[in-house]
């Protein structure tokens, strides 16, 4: 995950949705957008959504034979749910584009340096993080770095979180308590192990890039939920 702290806490609603008489369900859903679309684990943020506008390159900067097939799972789960869409990961050996995901999958202790050569600087004890470039004014994505520690964590809870920091590096940077089920599942010190996608996860994947753009905000995602979320 991209830390254990939210720098900023953001408290936002999805418009006046959340205040109407929806059933629990329509609720919980909508809570489950804004925290992970419009909330922001780290950094700055005011409510708004953050994606690319472009599909981005994805390089392995770091990593064995063996984390590469977990990487391309986690791609190919991250397809599948984009299906559809415009958007679509593609691997590569090497990039030259701006727009590209960078991924480590290093010793914990490779990363401060890695952070250092690229300009931030990742929390200490840390199984996964993720750091996202956005235009703050338009609010897309140029670029990103996962970093992934795999002298501490293996199998199953590799691919979780890999498949957690990759996700959020499309732009859903918040984590969320209201669905065991999703990869973004945090609650207290239970950080979540879903090794695959939730269907809510699929779903608002689908939302993020088929009926949403960089910039909006509350009352656009529910609107779009109401028209697209259970098409």
């Amino acid at each position: 995950m991209s830390g254990n702290w939210r720098c900023c806490g953001l408290g936002v609603l999805v418009g006046f949705l959340l205040s109407g008489p929806l059933p629990g369900e329509e609720k919980q859903i909508l809570r489950y957008l804004n925290e992970v679309l419009l909330e922001k684990e780290f950094g700055g943020g005011d409510g708004r959504i953050v994606r690319w506008i472009e599909s981005p390159e994805v390089v392995l900067v770091e990593g064995s034979g063996e984390h590469r097939k977990v990487l391309n799972r986690v791609m190919g789960q991250l397809n599948g749910a984009l299906e559809g869409t415009s958007m679509r990961l593609r691997s590569v050996e090497e990039s030259r584009r701006a727009r590209r995901i960078e991924v480590f999958m290093v010793p914990q202790s490779r990363f401060g340096a890695i952070g250092r050569d690229r300009a931030f600087d990742p929390p200490g004890n840390q199984d996964g993080y993720v750091w996202v470039i956005w235009n703050t004014e338009k609010k897309f994505i140029q670029r990103a770095t996962v970093l992934v520690a795999v002298d501490r964590i293996e199998g199953d809870l590799l691919q979780h979180v890999l498949l957690e920091e990759m996700t959020q590096a499309l732009g859903p940077l918040g984590d969320t308590a209201v669905i065991p089920e999703s990869v973004f599942y945090e609650k207290g010190q239970d950080h979540g192990k879903a090794p695959k996608l939730s269907d809510w996860d699929r779903r608002m994947l689908g939302l993020l890039y088929g009926h949403l753009k960089p910039g909006d905000g509350g009352i656009e995602v529910g609107v779009a939920y109401a028209r697209f979320w259970g098409k």
